[in-house]
């Protein structure tokens, strides 16, 4: 038996037979009948299929590897806000609709700024109701419109891995933590065109604790990045990208560099005289903290300290030292009205001086050929819970004449 169903903008009527369960479905949604001109739309040969799906698809549940049985259905009108909502399993066949255009939606879920194993399915086609006329929707193919994640590391890396080694992987205000042993694919929502994807790799290796950095900045809906990580002699860190032919998926791989370790001649032939050397620099500066995890993920709490050290070894100091900001809430327009910009330069700070101090920046001469730099943010932090929520990623860079180091604070209002 096919369920009939008569709905205007505002209005479902719920035919009321007892011997289909379809037609038991009440919408509440105003009076009992539409009103003025009608057409008929009829979904008795429409279909959703997931994009990884070519089984011709039917009402009733089949097997597959994607089951689209509770994906929701919905029907709007394209100037209105009303909308019909449905199961894909219970779909009605034939529903009658005030003559205008619409649009019919179909989803798989609510979708949630990060989860695991959750790929957000997605279709919407346009159509147009006229008078005493039937309208007819074939298949539409729901495509992934969230970002897949993927974490792998070599047998190499993770022989020299510690426990504790963890990838934070970050887009937009959705984060999620990839163990050494995790193999799960985490999904995050796409908020924009093109997403910025921030991923921190941090743990002991080979007893020594590493930080490595990588940013994404071009990962768009329906992508599955994959980042793998492997290990490389000391030559430096060389992100290299490769592009599969499909472009649906592309790795990252990232080397982890491994220092050899070096054992200091017990019988040096030259010990040298001087009682008192000057201490040899002991490469780029280090940028550590006491008060809060650098290079992962924090939420933001009441009274949190959030203080930050830069040490140089070399015997001119830093000679630069910049702060950039990417934030959903601290906009550049937002950060403008607040005398500041995503771009801070604390050696050369410009007309943005006494704002970058009164947050909490030392500058100039108190930065420059500085041995020890330290800054203290933590009044700063009620203002941005303020500004609501998201992940405020405060990309830290010092410089002297052994290198330079790159450091993330990662701070997350709720």
């Amino acid at each position: 038996m096919k369920a009939i169903w008569t709905v205007s903008l505002a209005i479902i009527l719920a035919v009321g037979a007892t011997s289909c369960d379809r037609e038991k479905f009440d919408y509440n949604l105003g009076t009992e009948t539409p009103t003025g001109k009608t057409g008929t739309l009829d979904l008795s040969t429409f279909g959703a299929i997931p994009n990884n799906d070519t089984q011709v698809v039917e009402k009733a549940p089949v097997s597959r590897a994607v089951d689209t049985g509770d994906f929701t259905v919905q029907i709007y009108p394209t100037q209105g806000n009303d909308t019909l909502e449905w199961k894909y399993r219970e779909m009605p066949e034939i529903v009658t609709l005030n003559v205008g255009d619409y649009k019919l939606a179909v989803f798989s879920h609510e979708v949630q700024p990060a989860e695991w194993e959750h790929p957000y399915y997605y279709a919407d086609k346009a159509f147009t109701i006229e008078e005493n006329r039937v309208t007819q929707l074939d298949t539409v193919v729901c495509t992934q419109q969230n970002i897949g994640v993927s974490v792998t590391y070599t047998e190499a890396l993770k022989s020299f891995m510690g426990e504790d080694c963890q990838v934070t992987v970050t887009i937009g205000s959705g984060s999620l933590n990839f163990t050494k042993d995790e193999t799960r694919t985490g999904y995050f929502r796409a908020d924009n065109e093109s997403n910025l994807l921030i991923a921190i790799f941090t743990g002991t290796i080979d007893g020594y604790k590493e930080v490595n950095r990588i940013k994404i900045d071009t990962v768009k809906a329906g992508e599955k990045p994959t980042l793998q990580y492997d290990i490389k002699q000391p030559q430096g860190i060389e992100p290299s990208v490769t592009v599969d032919a499909s472009c649906e998926i592309f790795e990252y791989n990232v080397d982890i560099i491994i220092d050899e370790e070096v054992i200091p001649d017990p019988n040096p032939s030259d010990p040298g005289t001087d009682p008192d050397p000057d201490p040899e620099p002991s490469g780029a500066p280090q940028i550590t903290s006491e008060t809060i995890a650098l290079g992962t993920p924090v939420t933001v709490t009441t009274g949190m300290q959030v203080i930050v050290d830069i040490i140089s070894t070399d015997k001119d100091g830093l000679t630069q030292l910049t702060v950039d900001i990417e934030s959903p809430t601290l906009t550049p327009e937002e950060l403008s009205g607040m005398g500041l910009s995503a771009h801070l330069d604390l050696v050369n700070p410009g007309a943005l001086k006494e704002a970058i101090e009164g947050l909490g920046f030392p500058t100039e001469n108190n930065v420059l050929h500085q041995n020890k730099v330290t800054f203290d943010i933590s009044q700063f932090m009620p203002l941005l819970g303020l500004l609501g929520a998201g992940t405020h990623n405060f990309i830290i860079t010092a410089t002297d004449a052994q290198g330079t180091t790159t450091e993330s604070l990662i701070l997350v209002t709720e």
